[in-house]
């Protein structure tokens, strides 16, 4: 993937939230907000600071979580809020080895002209993050930068997290997700072909390849948003490695309601809006054949908004 990123260093400075961003979630939000209203009051640039590769891909690469968003997403979104500047670092050694206060003055203040940090309530810095929210304080007033410490974003008793919303997706609650991210969770990808088994069936599966990697939601059925040619269809996606066939690879495959073209190739985006079933495994193909052709029913009749016949109204 084609990194994007910024290098210019602000003439007026910088006012920079800084933290890894991943979902840019309400908490998240929250901090964008405060970078923007300071900004425009002091008359500055707004910039997020953020990395490429999330931090533990170096420290401990066996606890990478899986992301929510891709770097491009990330940007979109960031820049979305009216933010100026979006810049994607390096994580490398050199970075890692710096002490908190080097990682301020020898690589902020130097390399971005700030003016101004807005951070989280639990935001660490520099070796071993042995840098927290009251030593940067300190920094601010040593080195002359403002420093704004946003308390939690609290949903339902709970602060907003993105290792939160990971549990979220992983387990398959997805309908639970839009309220913590401002917006309903989705994954984007390419059109590619399988193996035709819907087909055969009459009932055809848009097979999606994703771009990059992202965290995906359990096993199972969902019912599905399908975006496609800046068109909104309804769909059933079923996420797995089909137990019911042997060495069968994981796929992401959707049957899109009253759709009925030729998309190989092109981009599209799912949005999950419930889970319907776990995966299961069937005894044969005509049974797994039957059960989808049953949760494509079932989603039609439960879930998708029907025109109503005056006729039928009594």
């Amino acid at each position: 993937m084609k990194k994007r990123r910024e290098t210019n260093k602000s003439d007026r400075g910088m006012v920079m939230a800084l933290g890894f961003f991943d979902g840019v979630h309400k908490g998240h939000q929250a901090l964008l907000k405060k970078v923007i209203a300071i900004a425009q009051n002091d008359h500055l640039e707004s910039g997020v600071m953020t990395f490429v590769k999330h931090p533990l891909t170096l420290i401990f690469p066996t606890y990478t979580p899986d992301l929510i968003t891709t770097n491009d997403e990330k940007i979109k979104t960031i820049h979305s809020f009216g933010i100026q500047h979006v810049f994607l670092d390096d994580f490398n050694e050199k970075l890692m080895n710096l002490s908190s206060e080097n990682f301020i003055r020898d690589y902020l203040l130097v390399k971005y002209n700030i003016k101004h940090l807005v951070v989280g309530f639990n935001y660490t810095f520099g070796y071993k993050g042995a840098g927290n929210v009251e030593m940067l304080k300190k920094y601010g007033k040593k080195y002359h930068f403002g420093v704004s410490v946003v308390p939690p974003c609290i949903i339902d008793g709970e602060p907003v997290s993105s290792t939160r919303i990971r549990g979220l997706i992983k387990a398959g609650k997805v309908d639970e997700i839009e309220p913590l991210l401002g917006r309903p969770y989705q994954i984007k990808g390419k059109i590619v072909k399988g193996k035709g088994l819907g087909h055969q069936f009459n009932v055809p599966t848009a097979n999606l390849k994703l771009k990059s990697k992202v965290i995906l939601p359990s096993s199972g059925v969902y019912y599905t948003k399908v975006n496609l040619h800046d068109h909104v269809y309804d769909g059933l996606t079923n996420l797995g490695a089909n137990p019911t066939f042997k060495q069968h690879p994981y796929t992401i495959e959707t049957f899109i309601y009253d759709f009925d073209e030729n998309i190989y190739n092109q981009t599209m985006a799912l949005t999950f809006v419930k889970k319907i079933r776990d995966e299961i495994k069937f005894d044969n193909i005509d049974n797994l054949m039957d059960r989808i052709k049953y949760d494509i029913d079932y989603i039609d009749k439960i879930y998708r908004n029907h025109p109503i016949n005056l006729q039928d109204v009594k």
